[in-house]
C-alpha cells in the first residue's frame, strides 16, 4: 500500500469513530407519554422534555432537611402533567420562568431531571 493509501484510511476510520461516538451519546426531544414507552426498553436513555411549570401545584425544596432535593410538577407540549424530581438545588429563578426543557429519565410515575434548561422571558418580549 502506497502512504498516501494508508493515510486515507487512517482519515476515514477516524471520522466514523467520531460519527459512531456522536450518534450514541444524542438524546431526543419527547413528551413524557413517549418518555415512558422509551423508557421501558432503554431506561437510560437521556431525553429531554419541554416543559411548562405548572405553578398552581405546590413545588417541595426544604434546604434544611435536604439541599439536594427539588420536586415540583410540569406538563409537556401536550398538556400531559407530570411530577418532576431534581437531586440538586433548587434553580435561581426558575418561578420567573415559564418554559424549562427537563434533561433526565423517565421513572413510571415521575421523571427524574438531571438537568433543567429555563427559558429566560426577558430575552423574547418585545420592550
Amino acid at each position: 500500500m502506497k502512504p498516501v493509501q494508508i493515510v486515507i484510511l487512517v482519515f476515514v476510520s477516524v471520522a466514523i469513530a467520531i460519527g459512531i461516538s456522536f450518534y450514541g451519546d444524542t438524546s431526543k426531544y419527547v413528551c413524557f407519554q413517549e418518555a415512558d414507552e422509551i423508557a421501558k426498553s432503554r431506561p437510560n436513555l437521556k431525553l429531554h422534555v419541554v416543559t411548562t411549570l405548572s405553578k398552581d401545584k405546590p413545588s417541595v425544596y426544604n434546604p434544611q432537611v435536604d439541599p439536594n432535593y427539588f420536586e415540583f410538577y410540569a406538563s409537556d407540549t401536550t398538556g400531559l402533567e407530570r411530577r418532576i424530581v431534581y437531586r440538586n438545588a433548587m434553580p435561581q429563578d426558575l418561578d420567573k420562568t415559564d418554559k424549562v426543557v427537563l434533561i433526565g429519565y423517565s421513572r413510571g410515575d415521575y421523571f427524574e431531571a438531571k438537568d433543567i434548561l429555563k427559558k429566560c422571558p426577558s430575552k423574547y418580549e418585545k420592550p
